[in-house]
């Protein structure tokens, strides 16, 4: 198990690499292979740096969101730190 920023930083390689702009926890979780808490606490994550914007659910058992929304701020972030990220992925 990664940090909360590691975490957050596969969630938005997986969203923007797999041409992503919309996905659930279950997208999410195929995509990483994260747990549900580590893809709770890493959307908070990108969604303080303005990154993604959630939609809430009624049914929010596993996850605390319904879907996940990449915001353009996320697509720039990605290109701008690309280097990075892949560091840490």
């Amino acid at each position: 198990m990664g940090s909360t920023q590691e975490n957050a930083m596969i969630i938005l390689k997986a969203m923007v690499e797999g041409s992503r702009k919309r996905g659930s926890g279950d997208a999410i979780k195929r995509m990483t292979n994260l747990e549900c808490g580590e893809i709770n606490e890493g959307i908070d994550c990108l969604e303080k740096m303005h990154l993604v914007r959630t939609l809430p659910g009624c049914n929010t058992f596993r996850y605390k969101f319904l879907n996940v929304i990449l915001e353009p701020e996320g697509c720039r972030y990605y290109n701008d730190n690309i280097g990075r990220i892949r560091d840490i992925a």
